[in-house]
């Protein structure tokens, strides 16, 4: 599943699950895009990246910010021409009880999760439509298939604004594509189960996160964690020629998830 010439962006590319497909994408001979709000790591990914002979640039980037997406969606046409790829990774969790969250909360979680999502396929989208080729995968989660047994933050609706806004990327996904499909654009969803990443110690002590781990595995047939590889190449395929009349389509690769079988 090569992408030799493919100018391919992956968002909240420097650590986790992003980082990995970024790898990947390299690897397989794509020009990757850096986006990251982590300005201090991008040039540490980007040598990463050249370290796979793989031509690959930087952005800084709060994909919550419309406008700024825009200027970056032309300054990368800019500098390389085209833009074949757009993968919507970057995300953020904000676990609090139901009860007590408050706005603040609500409202970081749904601007990264989701508007970041619709800002980046808006902006990327025209340069696609002008070649008359892309493939957009967007990053869901089990989480927003399904409700989890576990309490999170304490409470069974801990994870609300996070569930609520990966439901919505898989809705939104579906009417992507038909709204992009005659154009030639791919329009896919990646639902990811349990993947041990930073992200799941950012909100935890390190005995919640071994409680965590624990939980989420028992929560998968296969009853383990999957394997950062395991997601990336499920992305590369979507991104891939090899997935050319797939569109609008959700990919679960969660080992299983019993609260959705």
């Amino acid at each position: 599943m090569r992408l030799d010439g493919k100018v391919a962006i992956v968002t909240g590319a420097c650590s986790g699950l992003g980082k990995t497909i970024a790898t990947r994408f390299a690897a397989q001979g794509a020009c990757v895009v850096v986006a990251d709000i982590n300005e201090g790591a991008i040039p540490e990914t980007v040598k990463h990246l050249n370290t796979l002979q793989a031509d690959a640039l930087g952005f800084a980037i709060d994909v919550s910010k419309r406008d700024r997406v825009h200027d970056m969606m032309r300054d990368i046409v800019a500098q390389r021409g085209r833009i074949d790829i757009l993968v919507n990774n970057a995300g953020i969790t904000r676990y609090r009880p139901f009860p007590t969250m408050a706005d603040e909360d609500w409202d970081l979680v749904l601007g990264i999760d989701l508007k970041g999502v619709f800002y980046c396929a808006q902006a990327a989208s025209p340069h696609m439509v002008r070649q008359r080729y892309g493939k957009i995968v967007n990053i869901s989660s089990s989480l927003g298939t399904g409700a989890s047994p576990h309490y999170t933050a304490g409470s069974p609706g801990g994870s609300s604004a996070y569930a609520s806004a990966k439901a919505a990327v898989i809705q939104l996904t579906k009417t992507l594509a038909r709204e992009l499909g005659p154009s030639g654009i791919n329009v896919n969803c990646v639902a990811p189960g349990f993947f041990l990443t930073p992200l799941h110690s950012t909100t935890r002590t390190p005995e919640q996160i071994k409680e965590h781990i624990e939980v989420r595995k028992h929560a998968a047939v296969l009853n383990r964690a999957g394997r950062p590889e395991e997601l990336a190449d499920a992305v590369l395929f979507l991104a891939s020629d090899q997935s050319s009349f797939i569109t609008g389509h959700t990919l679960y690769v969660d080992g299983g998830r019993t609260d959705r079988m």
